[in-house]
């Protein structure tokens, strides 16, 4: 698909299908992809940045803490647009992406259109993110169908990027299966595990005692 519809410099082929399959399919994208307006404080804002602006606010308040920020569906355009546009002193030590469209061609030529590509015409990771960046994708689910981030944005200066893992989603409600949940992404075992990773690393007591009280609850159920 990224030959079909991708220039080299990931400028966007067939711009009228992709943007029909927006329309169509993804309303909630062409709403943060156009000039959409909502009201806000008895004002006229665009939709776009009054999304930006929630994540934005929170990150700056604790900027002075270890930062896991776990992103999912639409939300790791927004978490990545946020990210390649965050000052010095804002930090992401741990990116959790999961059921991503970022490997989609046209959120591709969007991300690249908007925050540019080095010089060898990809994308760059975020230099905010300081640790690790993690994409989990169920084979299943239609938003992550391309599911493997890491051969379309490069390393940032810390040497950090896209490391790709298939989970299984099994997430249901009654007979039907929903592989793009993200309850099903984050009780996988894989998901789980770099969470408590996250939690031990300075191996504080605190943190210690819930990464066991999370491994416990997933023996448990079964995770």
């Amino acid at each position: 698909m990224d030959k079909i519809f991708l220039n080299d410099d990931l400028s966007i082929n067939f711009s009228s299908i992709s943007d029909y399959i927006i329309h169509h399919f993804f309303k909630d994208l062409e709403a943060y992809y156009t000039p959409f307006y909502v009201h806000h404080n008895s004002e006229k804002v665009l939709a776009k940045e009054l999304i930006q602006q929630r994540l934005s606010n929170i990150l700056s308040k604790y900027r002075n803490k270890r930062i896991l920020l776990i992103a999912h569906s639409m939300g790791s355009i927004v978490a990545y647009d946020i990210l390649s546009q965050l000052p010095d002193d804002h930090n992401i030590d741990t990116f959790i992406t999961i059921g991503s469209p970022l490997g989609i061609p046209v959120i591709l030529s969007r991300l690249a259109a908007e925050h540019g590509l080095d010089a060898e015409k990809r994308l760059k990771t975020p230099e905010a993110i300081t640790n690790g960046w993690y994409n989990f994708s169920d084979l299943n689910d239609r938003v992550a169908f391309n599911y493997t981030l890491g051969d379309d944005y490069k390393k940032n200066s810390k040497g950090v990027a896209p490391v790709d893992q298939v989970v299984y989603n099994n997430y249901k409600y009654g007979d039907e299966k929903n592989p793009h949940k993200a309850y099903g992404y984050l009780r996988t075992e894989q998901v789980a595990e770099t969470i408590v990773n996250f939690l031990t690393t300075d191996r504080n007591p605190v943190f210690v005692r819930l990464g066991e009280k999370l491994e416990s609850i997933k023996k448990r159920f079964g995770f």
